[in-house]
Protein backbone atom coordinates (compact mmCIF):
# COMPACT_ATOMS: atom_id res chain seq x y z
CA UNK A 1 0.00 0.00 0.00
CA UNK A 2 1.47 3.61 -0.76
CA UNK A 3 1.77 6.11 1.56
CA UNK A 4 -0.51 8.94 2.53
CA UNK A 5 0.09 12.43 2.56
CA UNK A 6 -0.24 13.80 5.91
CA UNK A 7 -0.17 17.01 7.50
CA UNK A 8 -0.70 18.40 11.30
CA UNK A 9 -1.95 21.48 12.07
CA UNK A 10 -1.75 21.86 15.46
CA UNK A 11 -3.48 25.12 16.09
CA UNK A 12 -4.50 27.38 19.16
CA UNK A 13 -8.31 27.89 19.94
CA UNK A 14 -7.99 31.63 18.43
CA UNK A 15 -6.18 30.72 15.40
CA UNK A 16 -8.56 27.63 15.38
CA UNK A 17 -11.83 30.65 14.83
CA UNK A 18 -9.99 31.99 12.40
CA UNK A 19 -9.57 29.13 10.34
CA UNK A 20 -12.91 27.91 10.13
CA UNK A 21 -14.42 30.55 10.35
CA UNK A 22 -15.13 30.62 6.15
CA UNK A 23 -16.67 27.38 6.17
CA UNK A 24 -19.20 28.45 9.30
CA UNK A 25 -23.15 28.31 7.51
CA UNK A 26 -22.38 26.25 5.48
CA UNK A 27 -21.06 22.70 3.48
CA UNK A 28 -18.26 23.64 1.10
CA UNK A 29 -18.22 21.34 -2.10
CA UNK A 30 -15.96 18.64 -2.55
CA UNK A 31 -12.47 19.90 -3.48
CA UNK A 32 -9.38 17.75 -5.37
CA UNK A 33 -6.88 16.65 -3.23
CA UNK A 34 -3.84 14.63 -4.23
CA UNK A 35 -4.31 12.84 -7.59
CA UNK A 36 -7.75 14.04 -7.92
CA UNK A 37 -8.58 12.88 -4.41
CA UNK A 38 -11.18 14.01 -2.06
CA UNK A 39 -9.73 16.69 0.16
CA UNK A 40 -11.29 16.10 3.79
CA UNK A 41 -10.52 18.19 7.01
CA UNK A 42 -10.79 16.38 10.51
CA UNK A 43 -10.71 17.80 13.34
CA UNK A 44 -9.09 16.11 16.46
CA UNK A 45 -9.81 16.97 20.23
CA UNK A 46 -5.76 16.17 20.69
CA UNK A 47 -2.85 15.85 18.55
CA UNK A 48 -2.63 12.56 16.60
CA UNK A 49 -0.15 9.90 18.21
CA UNK A 50 -0.24 6.11 18.95
CA UNK A 51 -3.42 6.64 20.93
CA UNK A 52 -5.08 6.51 17.77
CA UNK A 53 -4.22 3.43 15.99
CA UNK A 54 -6.44 3.26 13.37
CA UNK A 55 -6.21 6.94 12.28
CA UNK A 56 -2.39 6.69 12.39
CA UNK A 57 -2.68 3.53 10.86
CA UNK A 58 -5.11 4.76 7.83
CA UNK A 59 -2.62 7.66 6.95
CA UNK A 60 0.92 5.79 7.70
CA UNK A 61 -0.95 2.63 5.23
CA UNK A 62 -2.15 4.39 3.12
CA UNK A 63 -6.32 2.99 3.41
CA UNK A 64 -7.25 6.78 3.18
CA UNK A 65 -5.80 7.22 0.27
CA UNK A 66 -6.52 3.87 -0.59
CA UNK A 67 -10.19 5.12 -0.38
CA UNK A 68 -9.66 8.26 -2.22
CA UNK A 69 -9.17 10.63 1.06
CA UNK A 70 -6.66 12.98 1.12
CA UNK A 71 -6.92 13.83 4.94
CA UNK A 72 -5.47 16.84 6.56
CA UNK A 73 -5.92 17.04 10.67
CA UNK A 74 -6.17 19.92 12.90
CA UNK A 75 -6.14 19.83 16.41
CA UNK A 76 -8.95 21.43 18.31
CA UNK A 77 -8.48 23.47 22.27
CA UNK A 78 -9.99 20.14 23.93
CA UNK A 79 -12.92 17.99 23.25
CA UNK A 80 -15.47 20.22 24.26
CA UNK A 81 -14.21 23.39 22.40
CA UNK A 82 -14.55 20.33 19.64
CA UNK A 83 -18.32 20.03 20.14
CA UNK A 84 -18.65 23.53 19.89
CA UNK A 85 -16.93 23.67 16.39
CA UNK A 86 -18.95 20.73 14.74
CA UNK A 87 -22.67 22.69 16.29
CA UNK A 88 -21.57 25.57 14.62
CA UNK A 89 -21.24 24.27 11.25
CA UNK A 90 -17.60 25.41 11.24
CA UNK A 91 -16.21 21.80 10.61
CA UNK A 92 -17.48 18.93 8.50
CA UNK A 93 -15.89 15.62 9.98
CA UNK A 94 -14.49 15.62 13.58
CA UNK A 95 -13.67 12.57 16.33
CA UNK A 96 -14.94 12.97 19.37
CA UNK A 97 -16.18 10.72 21.87
CA UNK A 98 -19.74 9.74 22.58
CA UNK A 99 -20.18 11.48 25.75
CA UNK A 100 -19.29 15.08 23.22
CA UNK A 101 -21.17 13.84 20.69
CA UNK A 102 -24.81 13.27 22.87
CA UNK A 103 -23.87 16.38 24.72
CA UNK A 104 -23.57 18.01 21.33
CA UNK A 105 -26.60 16.30 19.76
CA UNK A 106 -28.54 17.77 22.68
CA UNK A 107 -27.41 21.31 21.20
CA UNK A 108 -27.57 20.36 17.42
CA UNK A 109 -30.16 17.39 16.28
CA UNK A 110 -28.79 16.51 12.91
CA UNK A 111 -25.23 15.42 14.37
CA UNK A 112 -24.50 12.00 12.99
CA UNK A 113 -21.80 9.79 14.15
CA UNK A 114 -20.53 7.28 11.39
CA UNK A 115 -18.59 4.90 13.34
CA UNK A 116 -16.64 4.37 16.69
CA UNK A 117 -12.55 4.30 16.25
CA UNK A 118 -12.92 3.43 20.15
CA UNK A 119 -15.21 1.04 20.48
CA UNK A 120 -14.77 0.50 23.95
CA UNK A 121 -14.37 2.85 27.12
CA UNK A 122 -11.27 4.69 26.82
CA UNK A 123 -11.71 4.81 30.64
CA UNK A 124 -10.61 1.91 32.94
CA UNK A 125 -10.93 1.09 36.56
CA UNK A 126 -7.99 -1.66 37.17
CA UNK A 127 -6.30 -3.13 40.18
CA UNK A 128 -2.75 -4.50 40.28
CA UNK A 129 -3.14 -8.26 39.81
CA UNK A 130 -1.82 -9.39 43.19
CA UNK A 131 -4.42 -6.83 45.29
CA UNK A 132 -6.49 -9.77 45.32
CA UNK A 133 -9.31 -7.53 43.85
CA UNK A 134 -11.38 -9.20 40.95
CA UNK A 135 -14.57 -7.22 41.01
CA UNK A 136 -15.68 -3.72 42.13
CA UNK A 137 -17.77 -5.12 44.73
CA UNK A 138 -14.41 -6.21 46.39
CA UNK A 139 -12.97 -2.52 46.45
CA UNK A 140 -15.73 -2.56 49.76
CA UNK A 141 -13.40 -1.03 52.59
CA UNK A 142 -10.50 -0.11 50.32
CA UNK A 143 -9.26 3.06 48.95
CA UNK A 144 -9.78 4.10 44.71
CA UNK A 145 -7.56 6.67 43.27
CA UNK A 146 -8.42 8.35 40.41
CA UNK A 147 -7.11 11.46 38.35
CA UNK A 148 -8.87 14.58 39.82
CA UNK A 149 -12.41 15.47 40.70
CA UNK A 150 -13.21 16.82 37.40
CA UNK A 151 -11.28 13.84 35.44
CA UNK A 152 -13.10 11.96 32.62
CA UNK A 153 -13.25 9.34 34.88
CA UNK A 154 -15.22 10.15 37.24
CA UNK A 155 -18.72 9.68 35.54
CA UNK A 156 -17.47 5.94 35.57
CA UNK A 157 -16.06 5.65 39.03
CA UNK A 158 -19.13 6.54 40.28
CA UNK A 159 -21.74 4.85 38.18
CA UNK A 160 -19.56 1.37 38.50
CA UNK A 161 -19.53 1.84 42.46
CA UNK A 162 -23.26 2.76 42.37
CA UNK A 163 -24.03 -0.44 40.36
CA UNK A 164 -22.14 -2.52 43.24
CA UNK A 165 -23.69 -0.53 45.76
CA UNK A 166 -20.81 0.90 46.77
CA UNK A 167 -21.19 4.52 48.35
CA UNK A 168 -18.12 6.68 47.42
CA UNK A 169 -16.42 8.30 50.69
CA UNK A 170 -18.79 5.91 52.94
CA UNK A 171 -17.53 2.31 52.44
CA UNK A 172 -15.23 3.02 49.41
CA UNK A 173 -12.92 5.90 49.84
CA UNK A 174 -12.12 7.66 47.05
CA UNK A 175 -8.34 9.30 46.17
CA UNK A 176 -7.04 11.72 44.08
CA UNK A 177 -3.76 10.65 43.02
CA UNK A 178 -3.22 12.36 39.53
CA UNK A 179 -2.48 10.94 35.84
CA UNK A 180 0.38 8.62 35.38
CA UNK A 181 3.53 9.85 37.50
CA UNK A 182 5.76 9.28 40.28
CA UNK A 183 2.20 10.16 42.97
CA UNK A 184 0.01 7.71 41.81
CA UNK A 185 2.99 4.90 40.95
CA UNK A 186 3.83 5.40 44.86
CA UNK A 187 -0.01 5.48 45.99
CA UNK A 188 -0.56 1.77 44.48
CA UNK A 189 2.75 0.83 45.26
CA UNK A 190 2.50 1.60 48.69
CA UNK A 191 -1.35 0.56 49.30
CA UNK A 192 -2.23 4.27 49.77
CA UNK A 193 -4.65 3.25 47.00
CA UNK A 194 -5.87 -0.73 46.03
CA UNK A 195 -7.08 0.42 42.54
CA UNK A 196 -6.70 2.85 40.44
CA UNK A 197 -9.45 4.72 37.74
CA UNK A 198 -7.93 7.07 34.88
CA UNK A 199 -7.41 6.66 30.71
CA UNK A 200 -6.05 3.44 29.11
CA UNK A 201 -2.90 6.18 28.10
CA UNK A 202 -2.28 6.54 31.66
CA UNK A 203 -2.99 2.58 32.70
CA UNK A 204 -0.22 1.88 29.43
CA UNK A 205 2.53 4.27 30.91
CA UNK A 206 2.10 2.55 34.95
CA UNK A 207 1.95 -0.72 33.10
CA UNK A 208 5.72 0.60 32.08
CA UNK A 209 6.47 0.82 35.35
CA UNK A 210 6.19 -2.42 36.24
CA UNK A 211 2.76 -2.90 37.30
CA UNK A 212 0.94 -6.10 36.39
CA UNK A 213 -3.09 -5.14 36.06
CA UNK A 214 -6.36 -6.72 36.14
CA UNK A 215 -9.32 -4.68 34.31
CA UNK A 216 -12.43 -4.61 36.78
CA UNK A 217 -14.21 -2.39 35.02
CA UNK A 218 -17.64 -3.35 34.53
CA UNK A 219 -18.94 -5.11 30.97
CA UNK A 220 -21.32 -2.34 30.75
CA UNK A 221 -19.12 0.77 30.99
CA UNK A 222 -16.53 -0.95 29.00
CA UNK A 223 -18.67 -0.90 26.01
CA UNK A 224 -19.39 2.87 25.70
CA UNK A 225 -17.92 3.93 22.82
CA UNK A 226 -14.51 6.03 23.44
CA UNK A 227 -13.90 8.29 20.04
CA UNK A 228 -16.29 8.15 17.00
CA UNK A 229 -16.53 9.79 13.73
CA UNK A 230 -19.23 12.45 13.84
CA UNK A 231 -20.22 15.06 10.61
CA UNK A 232 -23.91 16.56 10.46
CA UNK A 233 -26.81 15.63 8.50
CA UNK A 234 -26.24 19.00 6.70
CA UNK A 235 -23.11 17.66 5.37
CA UNK A 236 -24.76 14.22 4.33
CA UNK A 237 -27.09 15.77 3.03
CA UNK A 238 -25.05 16.60 -0.08
CA UNK A 239 -23.68 14.81 -2.69
CA UNK A 240 -19.91 15.99 -1.94
CA UNK A 241 -20.54 15.00 1.48
CA UNK A 242 -21.44 12.06 0.92
CA UNK A 243 -18.62 11.01 -1.27
CA UNK A 244 -16.10 12.30 1.63
CA UNK A 245 -18.23 10.70 3.88
CA UNK A 246 -17.79 7.13 2.28
CA UNK A 247 -14.15 8.19 1.55
CA UNK A 248 -13.28 8.60 4.75
CA UNK A 249 -15.20 6.03 6.63
CA UNK A 250 -14.08 2.95 4.13
CA UNK A 251 -10.42 4.14 5.07
CA UNK A 252 -11.41 4.01 8.66
CA UNK A 253 -13.05 0.56 8.42
CA UNK A 254 -10.34 -1.41 6.34
CA UNK A 255 -7.43 0.38 8.68
CA UNK A 256 -9.52 -0.96 11.49
CA UNK A 257 -9.35 -4.39 10.39
CA UNK A 258 -5.64 -4.07 9.98
CA UNK A 259 -4.76 -3.07 13.58
CA UNK A 260 -6.63 -5.82 14.89
CA UNK A 261 -5.31 -8.10 12.64
CA UNK A 262 -1.82 -7.10 12.68
CA UNK A 263 -0.95 -5.00 15.51
CA UNK A 264 2.90 -5.30 15.39
CA UNK A 265 3.19 -4.42 12.10
CA UNK A 266 0.46 -1.58 12.48
CA UNK A 267 2.55 -0.37 15.21
CA UNK A 268 6.06 -0.68 13.00
CA UNK A 269 4.29 1.36 10.50
CA UNK A 270 3.45 3.73 12.99
CA UNK A 271 7.04 4.24 14.53
CA UNK A 272 7.77 5.23 11.24
CA UNK A 273 5.49 7.60 10.71
CA UNK A 274 5.43 9.42 13.87
CA UNK A 275 9.32 8.71 14.91
CA UNK A 276 8.82 11.20 18.20
CA UNK A 277 6.38 8.88 19.19
CA UNK A 278 8.50 6.17 19.48
CA UNK A 279 12.00 7.38 21.02
CA UNK A 280 10.69 4.68 24.04
CA UNK A 281 10.24 1.60 22.55
CA UNK A 282 8.59 -0.07 25.27
CA UNK A 283 6.32 2.96 26.42
CA UNK A 284 5.12 2.87 22.93
CA UNK A 285 4.54 -0.65 23.02
CA UNK A 286 2.36 -0.73 26.15
CA UNK A 287 0.31 2.40 24.71
CA UNK A 288 -0.64 0.52 21.39
CA UNK A 289 -1.39 -2.53 22.99
CA UNK A 290 -4.12 -0.42 24.87
CA UNK A 291 -4.95 1.69 22.44
CA UNK A 292 -5.72 -1.21 20.02
CA UNK A 293 -7.30 -3.43 22.79
CA UNK A 294 -10.06 -0.51 22.79
CA UNK A 295 -10.78 -1.29 19.08
CA UNK A 296 -11.80 -4.76 19.70
CA UNK A 297 -15.33 -5.66 19.79
CA UNK A 298 -16.87 -8.22 22.20
CA UNK A 299 -18.74 -9.21 19.10
CA UNK A 300 -19.77 -7.77 15.94
CA UNK A 301 -17.68 -5.97 13.77
CA UNK A 302 -14.82 -3.01 14.68
CA UNK A 303 -16.36 -0.02 14.76
CA UNK A 304 -19.76 -0.74 15.11
CA UNK A 305 -22.57 1.57 16.13
CA UNK A 306 -24.32 -0.12 19.35
CA UNK A 307 -27.63 1.33 20.58
CA UNK A 308 -27.35 -0.12 24.15
CA UNK A 309 -23.60 1.45 24.42
CA UNK A 310 -24.79 4.69 23.36
CA UNK A 311 -28.13 4.47 25.70
CA UNK A 312 -25.73 4.09 28.42
CA UNK A 313 -23.94 7.19 28.11
CA UNK A 314 -26.93 8.99 28.31
CA UNK A 315 -27.63 7.57 31.26
CA UNK A 316 -24.34 8.41 32.64
CA UNK A 317 -24.62 12.05 31.22
CA UNK A 318 -28.46 12.01 32.89
CA UNK A 319 -26.72 10.87 36.14
CA UNK A 320 -25.19 14.25 36.42
CA UNK A 321 -28.42 16.92 34.51
CA UNK A 322 -26.23 17.19 31.67
CA UNK A 323 -28.85 15.58 29.17
CA UNK A 324 -32.27 14.65 29.75
CA UNK A 325 -32.64 10.92 30.75
CA UNK A 326 -35.73 10.08 28.26
CA UNK A 327 -33.15 11.61 25.74
CA UNK A 328 -33.72 9.40 22.27
CA UNK A 329 -30.29 8.76 20.52
CA UNK A 330 -31.15 6.44 17.93
CA UNK A 331 -31.15 9.65 15.35
CA UNK A 332 -27.43 10.46 16.26
CA UNK A 333 -26.52 6.95 15.05
CA UNK A 334 -29.20 5.59 12.39
CA UNK A 335 -30.81 7.42 9.40
CA UNK A 336 -31.00 7.13 5.62
CA UNK A 337 -27.43 8.70 4.85
CA UNK A 338 -25.65 7.29 8.03
CA UNK A 339 -26.96 3.69 6.63
CA UNK A 340 -25.87 3.96 3.28
CA UNK A 341 -22.26 5.50 4.74
CA UNK A 342 -22.00 2.25 6.94
CA UNK A 343 -23.17 -0.24 4.02
CA UNK A 344 -20.80 1.33 1.57
CA UNK A 345 -17.65 1.56 4.45
CA UNK A 346 -18.19 -1.94 5.56
CA UNK A 347 -18.66 -3.77 1.59
CA UNK A 348 -17.27 -6.82 1.33
CA UNK A 349 -16.76 -7.28 4.79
Amino acid sequence: MKKNRFITVALAAGATLTLLAGCAGGTPDAEPGDEGQLAITLLLPSPLGLSYPAEVNGLAAGYFADAGADVTTEVADGSGYLGQQIIAGNVEFALMSAADAVVAFNVRDDLRTLLCSHINNVYRIVTPTDSGITEIADLEGQSLGFTELGGGEVRIVNASLAEAGLVPNENVTLVPVGGAGPTSLTALQNGTVQAYASSFADVAALSVQGIDWRDITSEKYSAVPGVCLTTTEEVLNTDAGMEKAIALATGWVNSLYDVIEDPAGALNDACEFLPAACENPEAAAALHEEAVNLLIPDEGSPGELRLASWETVVELLASSDTVPADMDVRPLISGENVEAVIEAAYAGR
